[in-house]
């Protein structure tokens, strides 16, 4: 009987091992992942508390977080502002859920989002993931353009979800998405060339100023690789977007609130999407909560009509809790100048890693950075070495340099860095925005030592764990 099952406790999770933790991972969860944490170091103590920018271990350590939690973390850990607003909430007892009534809270942070978004995007929708919010944009866009205009594009390095629709829209995800099923009419690509994009117009014109074309996805700044292309791409896109009455979609959901130096990455090119999809920081690390907001012409055609008010719902379309944790989140980006911070330690970040390169041209092919959202791109000059150890090849090379430089880093330094998924020869450096100048010199001096002196013997350990 239920009543029987021995349930274990939130205290339990207080007090359990590092080991059992491990364990029930492994089981319950993903027992590669979880070998895959475990060789990093990420195993090896558990964290008891985190603030600003440090997460504190039960093993005393107190580590630097330069991954902002896959870029969350616009305010760092624990706001406290956050906390007082969300505490508050719950203790007024107020409604979570506002099914039945319209939300004086979502009318409030509508109004500040419509208010930091450019020219008419002010109609918006609300919901729990960056993959929800992109599903959303993608329905609107084809509701508005109708079943004669329903090609989507998108870009060959891009990543929008992991639902069907959004996975098949997410070049970068092309080598794994053998395994599932495609949504149709869904053409790829390049990212950044204007003329690959004229060429799949022209391919689909139907008149002279028509084509099947209903909507164009892509990410303003490709956040892996920090991909930037030329202000002129947008600009002809944005024309022929115009020209063809193409809904363009800007996937902001790494790359919104702050993280690239501006509220939003389309901002360093002067124009304007018809769409826009964000998440991440969005919630200030404490709420799942994202959204996409779209101009009023877009959404009147596509929703207008009593019976299609609820085409597209979600039980979960923004909880009090989330709602007024995202109205805190903007004021503190507004009150704390997070802005220009990230504007101001990006440029000061990137030509500190400028200067790793230089000093160590044999293992760091490239560095690159807009505001608080860089990467390092490894080489390896030891692939030769490597392959006698082991018969992988070049993928294994590229763990071989990250995985050493993760663990190092974490273990002699308590700094935490993480590679992006589609790309394992990159570390992605993505800080929350409040970092200072002190903290940016300990990870790049930290950084020069393992370099420099950890690399080898902690990378072959790596590589010894992979293939156990």
């Amino acid at each position: 009987m239920y009543e029987d099952k021995n349930f274990l406790t939130i205290e339990d999770a207080h007090n359990m091992t590092e080991k059992e933790n491990l364990r029930l991972f492994k089981k319950h969860i993903s027992s590669q992942l979880g070998k895959t944490l475990s060789m990093l170091g990420f195993a090896d103590s558990i964290p008891v508390e985190a603030s600003g920018m440090y997460v504190t271990l039960r093993d005393g350590r107190k580590v630097l977080d330069m991954t902002g939690h896959l870029g969350m973390l616009v305010a760092g850990h624990n706001h406290p502002r956050i906390i007082e607003v969300r505490k508050k909430w719950a203790e007024e007892k107020r409604l979570e859920s506002w099914k039945f009534f319209p939300s004086p809270y979502q009318g409030v942070l509508c109004n500040n989002l419509s208010l930091i978004f450019p020219e008419d995007l002010e109609v918006m929708f609300f919901c729990n993931s960056g993959a929800e919010a992109n599903e959303g944009a993608l329905k609107l866009a084809e509701k508005y353009s109708g079943m004669s205009r329903k090609t989507v594009v998108y870009t060959d390095i891009s990543f929008h979800g992991k639902t069907h629709a959004t996975l098949t829209l997410s070049g970068s995800e092309k080598h794994q998405n053998d395994h599932f099923n495609k949504t149709e009419n869904c053409i790829m690509i390049k990212y950044g060339d204007i003329q690959d994009f004229k060429r799949v117009i022209e391919e689909n014109k139907t008149g002279k100023n028509s084509t099947k074309i209903g909507t164009f996805i892509i990410e303003a700044i490709r956040s892996e690789g920090v991909v930037i292309p030329d202000k002129s791409y947008y600009e002809e896109v944005r024309r022929i977007c115009d020209k063809y009455d193409i809904v363009l979609i800007m996937d902001e959901v790494f790359t919104g609130f702050g993280r690239t130096g501006k509220m939003f990455g389309f901002e360093h090119y002067g124009i304007c999407p018809d769409i826009c999809s964000f998440s991440k920081a969005f919630g200030g690390g404490k709420a799942t909560f994202a959204g996409f907001i779209t101009r009023p012409k877009i959404f009147n055609k596509a929703y207008s009509k009593m019976n299609e008010a609820t085409l597209h719902s979600t039980t979960y379309n923004g909880f009090g809790e989330e709602v007024v944790s995202a109205i805190e989140v903007l004021n503190i980006i507004r009150d704390e100048k997070l802005l220009e911070n990230s504007e101001e330690m990006g440029k000061y970040l990137l030509s500190r890693l400028q200067e790793v390169k230089k000093e160590f041209p044999d293992i760091v092919a490239d560095v690159r950075g807009v505001g608080l959202l860089a990467c390092i791109i490894f080489h390896s000059r030891a692939e030769k070495i490597v392959k006698f150890f082991s018969s992988t090849g070049t993928d294994l090379v590229e763990k071989f340099v990250t995985g050493s430089v993760i663990t190092s880093m974490l273990k002699d330094y308590s700094i935490l860095l993480n590679t992006p998924p589609h790309d394992s020869s990159q570390i992605l450096i993505t800080p929350s925005l409040i970092i200072n100048r002190e903290q940016v010199d300990y990870f790049i001096e930290s950084l020069k030592k393992v370099l420099s002196e950890n690399l080898w013997k902690v990378g072959f350990d790596y590589l010894k764990k992979l293939r156990s």
